[in-house]
């Protein structure tokens, strides 16, 4: 398996892990706003990324986006890890995890403080996996839709 930066030959592989991913999610992404989201990775000026794992025979099975920014309390930035997912077919072989350390030797690379993410109290697949490798935040997480 290889974990890469995503790149523009990797478009159509990862709209189609995107779909299936809004779909595991029960959200539903226009094509305008998918095509924002691939324009944005594509762009090394943005502050969104994403990393793609791609099989041994050369499919790609995962995808992780994640978006760089300013920390208040420190001169490093921090990266949200905005969207993991895995194809059904290719889970729980440690691919999640695989591009969870890629991604943190990423980091380390470019200088960041930390790596944080949400999830979904009742994802007790995913929440298995990241009570291995991270903490678990005090905070709470307030929204409002505008």
């Amino acid at each position: 398996m290889e974990i890469r930066l995503a790149g523009t030959a990797d478009r159509d592989a990862w709209r189609s892990l995107w779909y299936a991913y809004c779909a595991d999610q029960g959200l539903n992404s226009s094509e305008q706003a998918t095509d924002r989201i691939w324009r944005r990775i594509e762009r090394p000026d943005e502050p969104i990324n994403a990393l793609i794992a791609v099989s041994a025979t050369g499919v790609t099975i995962g995808f992780a986006t994640f978006v760089i920014h300013p920390y208040t309390l420190s001169d490093r930035p921090v990266c949200f890890l905005a969207d993991l997912y895995v194809d059904e077919s290719s889970r729980r072989q440690g691919i999640g995890q695989a591009m969870l350390t890629n991604l943190a030797s990423y980091g380390r690379d470019q200088g960041w403080l930390r790596i944080y993410w949400n999830t979904d109290r009742s994802n007790y697949h995913a929440r298995a996996l990241y009570d291995k490798i991270g903490k678990l935040s005090p905070y709470l997480t307030y929204y409002f839709d505008l």
